[in-house]
């Protein structure tokens, strides 16, 4: 909410000059008019409300003939939202590094020997630790993400079909200010079991996905 929202058509926008683009008025969750503003391809507004918004586009070409429509659907959410999405991390990020072991100083005495032993077991003691964080994971397929929820919702009813219990996760990216939505299947605790069901998928699918990983206490 109170976020400016700028709304364009992927297909169209790298030749828009080409096309002439005829929006049609936001509506959202109010029966109050939503102001906007037009610039280039793009309509830019700002939902006030929290709630579901949709706006429909028709672009047409020289000829004024209509070649494509497309609808567009946002959902305005409180200010919070950076506290309701989990963060997830790729599986490289959850391991924590190998520790660093400072090599001794070299000594021939048998209280440095002690010492180097002593070191040792330690340094074994962090990886077991570390051994047991790497377990608190689990696994999740990620087939796409869209930032239209309508194509997004296409890939989930396809997987469905096919026999896959799909789902649609809303998120939000920070440093762009925009929400996608991500298509996924999951979640495993067994990594060999969620590798044998993303091989089942990309099979059937003929595409590539790729495995998120979630850690927990």
């Amino acid at each position: 909410m109170n976020k400016a929202v700028k709304v364009y058509s992927q297909d169209y926008h790298q030749d828009a000059e080409n096309y002439t683009f005829k929006w049609e008025p936001p509506k959202g969750p109010s029966k109050n008019a939503i102001s906007f503003d037009l610039k280039n391809d793009m309509l830019i507004f700002t939902p006030e409300v929290e709630g579901d918004y949709q706006i429909h586009l028709s672009i047409t070409d020289i000829s004024d003939e209509v070649i494509a429509e497309e609808m567009f659907y946002y959902r305005a959410i409180a200010e919070t939202v950076e506290v309701a999405i989990a963060k997830i991390k790729p599986e490289e990020e959850i391991l924590p590094p190998p520790s660093m072991v400072k090599k001794p100083k070299k000594q021939t005495t048998p209280k440095a020997r002690k010492k180097k032993s002593s070191k040792s077991s330690k340094n074994t003691d962090r990886q077991s630790k570390t051994s047991r964080k790497s377990e608190n994971v689990d696994y999740i397929i990620q087939i796409a993400a869209w930032p239209s929820l309508e194509q997004a919702r296409k890939d989930q009813l396809r997987l469905i079909e096919e026999g896959f219990d799909a789902f649609i996760e809303r998120h939000y990216l920070k440093e762009k200010d925009e929400i996608w939505y991500r298509v996924r299947i999951g979640k495993f605790s067994n990594k060999n079991k969620a590798l044998e069901i993303q091989k089942q998928v990309e099979s059937i699918l003929g595409i590539k996905s790729w495995l998120d990983v979630i850690s927990f206490k």
